[in-house]
């Protein structure tokens, strides 16, 4: 039981981190907008600083997951 569960939980992590760094992105992209009256252009931009951050902090904690439990053959 203990083999899979430490890549789970990284992973289920990651996945997490990825979900909340869109949607905060475009939830606070929504609030500017409705506070500045430019309908989608901060929610477009909320969307691609949400991917961005999402894609860059996703990668950097998901390389030390693959180069720790990568390498392991199947149990």
């Amino acid at each position: 039981m203990g083999g899979w569960l430490g890549p789970t939980a990284s992973l289920l992590g990651i996945g997490w981190y990825f979900g909340t760094c869109i949607i905060l992105g475009v939830v606070v992209g929504r609030w500017v907008d409705s506070r500045t009256g430019l309908e989608p252009t901060f929610t477009l931009i909320g969307i691609m600083l949400g991917l961005a951050t999402a894609f860059v902090g996703g990668l950097r904690m998901l390389l030390p997951v693959l180069r720790r439990f990568g390498d392991r053959p199947p149990e």
